[in-house]
């Protein structure tokens, strides 16, 4: 992967409101595995001060999506239909590790896992997400 192509998604995604909630920082790939370092603040917790389940979604959504426009060269985005969250330990205030891998990208349709690891390591909760396609040229155009 050339860095001018990574520098170009982690600017895009840099551009999402998201991004900045979990101060999301992509540290790298391994094999097939995309790996990012994510924060849950306390604006995250329910009330049993544990990480609200929607946040949970919305981080496996934030490394899914910035994965396959690193793929992609920046040249696409995904637009979810489907995302199914399976949750297995509860998440706390502070970082995480997040993980995405691509199972199938199709000329239309991305199919995805994506992963939180609580910080003993431990697989908090994983995910399922479907998207459609869009192309980064065309995102001006819908606004």
């Amino acid at each position: 992967m050339a860095d001018e192509y990574l520098e170009k998604s982690m600017k895009r995604a840099q551009s999402g409101g998201t991004h900045h909630f979990f101060n999301t920082k992509f540290l790298g790939l391994d094999g097939e595995i995309y790996k990012y370092e994510l924060e849950f603040s306390k604006q995250c917790l329910n009330p049993f001060n544990t990480v609200q389940g929607g946040m949970i979604a919305s981080a496996i959504d934030e490394v899914t999506s910035i994965s396959v426009n690193i793929l992609t060269k920046d040249e696409y985005l995904p637009s979810s239909t489907d995302i199914h969250i399976s949750f297995h330990r509860p998440l706390f205030i502070g970082k995480v590790i997040g993980t995405a891998r691509i199972i199938k990208l199709g000329k239309q349709v991305v199919s995805l896992e994506g992963r939180l690891l609580s910080s003993t390591g431990k697989t908090a909760a994983s995910g399922l997400h479907t998207a459609v396609l869009t192309k980064t040229s065309d995102i001006k155009k819908l606004k």
